[in-house]
């Protein structure tokens, strides 16, 4: 029996690494058609070499954080291979700082790359699900259900997603548009290296806990299962994660004590 997703047409945003590039591997093997965008165009292109399909692999460099760079990448999409059945927005960034120690600069780059490009690429692509009563996916985070010491910019991000997501899901039940949000715990990835300091930085130091995390196929493989059937929401992680998701809903005070005494860097 044939995929649900043969054929259609995907945009992935992060792809070049991490949850973003095993999720573009997955559909495309699937059959899909998936438009990848990051900003590095050589990790995209050696992505579309890796494919099992390489033919349903569309390469469109650009900076999430750039509205103009969000249009253009649709845009292309339309051109290439019509409208839009899917959105997978994955892309973002992280932090490690004390909050009244990191430069305004740091809050506004997490927000512009984590938050406001989902709203760009909801509002260029929303006509567009609505035709093909598609998915419009957030890759968000556990922090966007509860927060730790030192990722106040991040956590705030992720919650403002968070939140978005549940609203315009709400928006759409009538156009018949799947929104599906993902809460990924650790995962293996780059992220942390990738981190801002408080003075706006590249860390490049690896995290324990993110080495120790799911794998990045893992996630990619439940956000598969979540949009196939069609869940609200996809919580990717070990159970510790997921405990501590239980206790910020059921016993908050609990946690700020467990987190206190949690070395987080």
């Amino acid at each position: 029996m044939p995929d649900i997703f043969l054929n259609k047409v995907i945009l992935i945003t992060g792809a070049s690494s991490g949850i973003g590039r095993a999720t573009a591997k997955l559909f495309a093997e699937k059959g899909a058609k998936v438009a990848v965008m990051a900003r590095t165009a050589k990790k995209l292109e050696e992505l579309k070499k890796e494919s099992a399909n390489p033919n349903n692999i569309l390469v469109i460099p650009g900076d999430v954080s750039k509205e103009a760079d969000c249009i253009k990448c649709i845009r292309t999409i339309r051109k290439e291979w019509g409208a839009l059945d899917v959105v997978i927005h994955n892309a973002g960034v992280t932090m490690r700082g004390i909050a009244e120690d990191t430069e305004m600069g740091v809050f506004r780059s997490l927000m512009e790359t984590n938050y406001y490009s989902l709203v760009y690429f909801y509002k260029h692509s929303v006509k567009d699900l609505k035709l093909t009563h598609g998915n419009f996916v957030s890759v968000a985070s556990m922090m966007g259900k509860y927060s730790t010491q030192l990722r106040a910019g991040y956590t705030a991000s992720k919650h403002a997603m968070v939140g978005f997501m549940d609203s315009v899901r709400l928006e759409l039940i009538p156009a018949g548009v799947h929104v599906m949000t993902v809460i990924p715990g650790f995962v293996k990835t780059e992220m942390s290296k990738n981190a801002f300091g408080a003075d706006g930085k590249k860390r490049g130091t690896q995290d324990a806990r993110i080495a120790a995390g799911l794998s990045p196929e893992q996630v990619a493989f439940d956000i598969y299962n979540g949009m196939k059937n069609r869940k609200r929401e996809v919580v990717s992680s070990h159970f510790k994660e997921k405990f501590a998701l239980f206790l910020s809903k059921w016993s908050p005070s609990l946690l700020d004590k467990l987190l206190l005494k949690i070395p987080v860097i």
